[in-house]
């Protein structure tokens, strides 16, 4: 696992607990699908809500980025 910059774990700490795919890919300035497909591909956990939107953990976020050092 890469070490991420205090820069980086301060923003993401700043995060709300609880994304949902836009805030994540304004996060990344990428695309929703970008996001998306990561999900669809196992590489970033996400849930459904009750209402069928997508949630990401800022904890899994971390973990995430941690694991992709190119970001």
């Amino acid at each position: 696992m890469n070490m991420l910059s205090n820069t980086l774990k301060e923003k993401i700490g700043s995060l709300p607990a609880i994304l949902s795919i836009r805030e994540t890919a304004d996060f990344f300035s990428t695309a929703y699908l970008t996001v998306y497909r990561q999900i669809r591909r196992g590489k970033l956990p996400a849930w459904k809500d009750g209402e069928g939107n997508w949630c990401i953990a800022r904890g899994d976020l971390m973990t995430f980025c941690s694991k992709n050092s190119n970001l």
